[in-house]
């Protein structure tokens, strides 16, 4: 299986070591074994977990400069995709942030299992809150998410943690609509600007990549209440 996934990674430009590919076998398993108890995974088969997640995440790294040390993945949920990156980036620390606390317990399980407690770091708390914390706050050269929310609400939440300078990566699907997503429209009130999406096809899927980039310290009214959030998008 190690020289089908290496030939896999190879075909998007990706290496993929036998050490990297020991890790990620063990936590594909962990996800398929917790997905009966909680739904940390939409999919069930391994091979599937390798593909729509783990090579997936691993696009990231086409879009991850060199000099990105600190990033938080915002809605982490299992893991995704900050685990991935960290096996595959040894140099980065990355912060998984998710608000259901039996998501982290899942991913603070993985963390230890897979020896990355040194530099991965599972906190359980609600983005709005926590980004108004001076520990966080601005603290992060980039914020990952996959899937955690629309355009607007994603920018407000994920990007009063990164530095100026810094950038929002945002994964979407092939459902993504700029109209609807709205990241154009909220950066600028946050500190940002969106780039165009960058559209790519993983095994024949259409995807699209966003990046909103940090351009100014994020006004301190933002984010505001998640009720407010939901109640008057950006």
């Amino acid at each position: 299986m190690l020289e089908t996934y290496c030939s896999l990674f190879s075909a998007y430009q990706l290496d993929l070591s036998e050490e990297q590919y020991q890790l990620l076998s063990q936590y594909a398993a962990l996800l398929h074994d917790e997905t009966p108890v909680q739904n940390v995974t939409a999919v069930s088969e391994i091979s599937d977990i390798w593909v729509r997640h783990f090579l997936d995440s691993a696009y990231l790294l086409h879009h991850i400069e060199a000099d990105v040390s600190k990033i938080i993945d915002i809605g982490t949920g299992g893991g995704i995709p900050g685990i991935p990156l960290a096996i595959l980036r040894p140099d980065l620390d990355i912060t998984l942030l998710d608000s259901e606390l039996r998501k982290i317990e899942f991913c603070t399980m993985a963390v230890q299992k897979l020896g990355l407690s040194e530099r991965v770091h599972p906190i359980c708390g609600r983005a709005e809150e926590l980004a108004k914390s001076a520990d966080y706050r601005e603290k992060f050269d980039m914020a990952v998410s996959r899937a955690m929310a629309n355009g607007s609400m994603l920018t407000e939440l994920s990007l009063p943690f990164v530095k100026v300078g810094g950038v929002l990566l945002a994964m979407k699907g092939r459902g993504y609509d700029p109209t609807v997503e709205r990241f154009a429209e909220a950066a600028p009130l946050v500190g940002g600007i969106a780039c165009e999406p960058v559209p790519y096809t993983l095994e024949s899927e259409q995807k699209y990549l966003i990046c909103v980039k940090k351009q100014s310290p994020t006004p301190p009214q933002y984010p505001r209440r998640f009720a407010k959030i939901k109640r008057q998008p950006l």
